[in-house]
């Protein structure tokens, strides 16, 4: 069984073709610039070889994206299948399920419609993963689609933790509270955690966390979400690659008091101007590292604070569950990154917590064990894997597992 795994943006498509028998990708890529004259087409057959890199094509919507996208899976050079019946299912990363969704469903027009009336709590991202759903279901109606959402994992999080100490009356009217993101990384995570520990998930206390442009932590309580950083938005929570994190909100009241700043440019500069762009003017974290490496303050306090966030909130989990059978890194800065490990966990050995040096210079980019074998808690290295998850959810919601 074959399924194409779809990841839309307002004007990207980014997608990976796996052959589930041997949960092998065999096709991957993405349809850049849609909408706009120099959109392209970024592909790979895995299986040959064979690979385009940003040829020009016309994509002026979605629809023409999908079709370009099915025409080169059923290519004779380029292709993995022979017909589009060949795809047993779509599964579409859906950001946002708001209180709706606490599972993966599958995606009939009274699902899209709901999605759609949830779009003002992600209206950077749930109206793109829209476009891609109603793109397939016009260029191949037969094809079923399964919608998965970040935001569904996280709905086991009890009322105390997501329940924001603002009038209550804002969560009645317009659902203001904490939803969390990255849900489907921590689903994967929580998979292998279990095969790790030979422990049913159920049976699992665990701390996560996730690293990369976006960041955030996760508190596994009994094989479920108990608590996370990231808020209503993915904004709250660590330092990220363009995003503050925890503030003071009476910063931003006294920014645009003395910027006069409308309400769109304040969230741009928390979303896109804050986190290590605005620290050190390097958002990417590894010439960020390289520019730490050769002296630049800026961004070694960078590193520093990025850091000590993310322990901070490792420290405030390990109270809420009390029990941690394990911590682990995932996310591309910390999967490839030992040092960071390092910073983060360092100096947390009366709390159980102990780094072996070496597994953890060993263990980049791979799956490890990095703790020492006295670590009351088990430390490990777990590369993310979101669309092999989606594609996982997807089989489940048809039954095929």
């Amino acid at each position: 069984m074959k399924v194409l795994v779809i990841n839309c943006g307002s004007s990207t498509v980014k997608f990976q073709f796996i052959d589930m028998d041997g949960e092998k990708v065999i096709a991957k890529g993405r349809c850049d610039k849609i909408g706009y004259e120099d959109s392209n087409l970024i592909y790979k057959n895995l299986n040959n070889g064979k690979s385009i890199n940003g040829e020009l094509v016309s994509m002026p919507s979605h629809s023409e994206a999908m079709k370009v996208l099915l025409d080169k899976l059923m290519d004779d050079e380029y292709g993995v299948i022979k017909d589009v019946n060949d795809i047993y299912a779509v599964g579409h990363r859906l950001v946002h399920g708001g209180e709706r969704f606490s599972s993966s469903v599958l995606i009939t027009d009274e699902v899209l419609d709901e999605v759609k009336e949830l779009s003002p709590l992600a209206p950077l991202h749930n109206p793109g993963c829209i476009m891609g759903v109603e793109a397939i279901k016009s260029i191949a109606p037969q094809l079923k689609n399964v919608g998965v959402f970040d935001t569904a994992f996280h709905q086991t999080i009890p009322d105390f933790n997501y329940i924001y100490a603002i009038p209550y009356k804002y969560y009645e009217q317009y659902k203001i509270r904490r939803y969390g993101f990255h849900g489907t990384s921590f689903m994967y995570i929580l998979d292998r955690l279990s095969v790790l520990l030979n422990k049913k998930k159920e049976d699992i206390n665990a701390i996560i966390c996730h690293l990369g442009g976006g960041a955030s932590v996760c508190a596994i309580k009994d094989g479920k979400s108990y608590d996370t950083s990231m808020g209503f938005t993915p904004l709250e929570g660590l330092v990220m690659e363009s995003r503050c994190g925890d503030i003071d909100p009476s910063i931003v009241i006294r920014l645009m008091k003395q910027e006069n700043l409308s309400v769109d440019e304040i969230d741009r500069i928390l979303n896109k101007e804050s986190g290590r762009i605005g620290l050190t003017g390097i958002g990417d974290f590894r010439l960020m590292t390289e520019a730490a490496d050769n002296g630049n303050e800026r961004a070694i306090l960078a590193r520093k604070i990025q850091a000590n966030r993310t322990k901070k909130y490792v420290g405030s989990y390990l109270a809420e569950l009390n029990r941690v059978d394990a911590i682990a890194f995932t996310g591309g800065i910390l999967e490839n990154n030992s040092e960071e490990i390092r910073m983060t966990i360092s100096n947390m050995e009366n709390l159980g917590i102990i780094l072996d040096e070496e597994r953890n210079r060993n263990g980049s980019g791979k799956e490890s064990l990095v703790s020492s074998d006295d670590s009351k808690v088990k430390l490990f290295v777990i590369p993310t894997n979101e669309e092999l998850q989606i594609a996982k959810q997807t089989l489940e919601v048809l039954g095929a597992c």
